[in-house]
């Protein structure tokens, strides 16, 4: 059994993406009724990048799981997602070579929430 799946890393990688996903998918949302030149267009590439990256250090052959328990998904701000998406990272041990560029997706976020917070989410 790999051990990275053995303690839920890969679920938690999972889940991570998938929370990024309905943030993205929000604050695209968002953007599109804004401005042309609002900053939530550069916020939505930026959560979706942070999707991309998360769903990267997934294993080829990982399906993502299924997020139904969590009714209240679409009723939660992006900020809250990326919160939620940030706090999963933390018991990720990103010391080993399978997750080594998991670091970049912990720095992204906490940039992503700084900049979510900035723009009033």
């Amino acid at each position: 059994m790999d051990t990275l799946n053995a303690d839920g890393t890969w679920d938690r990688l999972g889940s991570i993406a998938q929370l990024l996903h309905q943030a993205a998918a929000q604050v695209w949302s968002d953007a599109d009724e804004a401005a042309p030149d609002s900053p939530l267009h550069d916020l939505g590439l930026g959560v979706y990048l942070a999707h991309s990256q998360a769903s990267a250090l997934l294993p080829d052959d990982y399906e993502l799981p299924d997020i139904d328990p969590l009714p209240d998904l679409e009723e939660r701000t992006p900020l809250q997602l990326l919160n939620e998406a940030e706090e999963l990272t933390r018991p990720l041990p990103l010391h080993q070579a399978d997750l080594v560029h998991g670091w970049q997706l912990v720095l992204d976020l906490c940039d992503l929430i700084r900049e979510a917070r900035g723009l009033g989410y």
